[in-house]
């Protein structure tokens, strides 16, 4: 097990779920840091080291990189747990300077209910285990690792770590790569993540961050918003792996779910940030 990687275990679902993600993290690494639904951060031992600002996914994910004492940080959510060797992958995958982050392929596996299946599809089917190794414009939220110093550089102090915006100043500095041997599996529900609500909430904070603040480009993105649903659900079922089982509730849920999505994007596009803010991202 190597000194130099910590890996941050972030409690999106918590219970069993972080447990047993915990416990398959701690197979592979010998250095942890677990940062639990109420924002309080433990080590590998159960030791108490801190806790996030806030509960929010960014700032816990933030919280965890900035005690990291190690030259290369993972951030793994408990929906998943590693495979074999992805450890080892994500060591192999940063060896290269000149790569400052990385991720892997998140698939499916065993019985989840039909919303976090459809919420799995939607959210991580772009990254599965058919895509080959090679350089990336983006990665898994549930499923990456960074050089510590970059990734802190990167990060926005009341942000935190949020996907689209770290990843686009870390291409300005170097490489993010696809490592396909990083592999975790979906295997526990995610009840939360997968309400309407949620999916609303996470579609206007993605808009908020993404549009601008320029009334044209508002506007076009607001526009764009209206078309998404179909374009949405079409193009997670183009990302099932061919033969995995999907059912007409599952189907469904996809549906609904890319409708919640759009409709908060276009909420977010026009009238901005929720006044919660990044605290509805959880």
């Amino acid at each position: 097990m190597a000194d130099d990687l910590t890996v941050i275990v972030v409690a999106v679902v918590g219970g069993e779920a972080f447990r047993a993600c915990a416990d398959a993290v701690r197979s592979q690494a010998s250095r942890l840091l677990l940062v639990s639904r109420d924002g309080e951060i433990t080590d590998g031992d159960g030791k108490a080291v801190g806790a996030a600002e806030q509960c929010n996914i960014p700032l816990k994910r933030m919280s965890g990189a900035q005690l990291a004492a190690t030259p290369l940080v993972a951030l793994i959510e408990d929906m998943v747990v590693p495979e074999p060797g992805w450890a080892e992958a994500i060591e192999s995958a940063l060896s290269d300077p000149s790569v400052l982050g990385c991720g892997g392929p998140v698939s499916l596996a065993g019985e989840v209910p039909a919303s976090s299946t459809a919420l799995a599809l939607s959210e991580y089917g772009a990254f599965n285990k058919g895509r080959p190794a090679g350089e990336a414009t983006a990665l898994p939220g549930c499923n990456f690792a960074f050089r510590r110093d970059p990734l802190l550089e990167a990060m926005t102090e009341g942000q935190g770590l949020v996907d689209q915006l770290v990843f686009e100043r870390l291409l300005s500095r170097g490489k993010l790569i696809w490592a396909p041997k990083m592999a975790v599996s979906f295997c526990h529900a995610n009840d939360e993540g997968a309400r309407l609500a949620t999916r609303f909430q996470h579609g206007r904070i993605y808009a908020s961050a993404s549009s601008g603040r320029g009334l044209v480009r508002r506007g076009a993105a607001a526009g764009k918003a209206l078309l998404l649903p179909p374009v949405l659900t079409m193009r997670s079922l183009r990302n099932k792996p061919p033969g995995d089982s999907f059912s007409a509730a599952a189907f469904g849920w996809l549906m609904l779910q890319s409708t919640a999505w759009a409709a908060g994007e276009f909420v977010g596009a026009i009238f901005g940030p929720s006044s919660k803010g990044l605290s509805q991202w959880q």
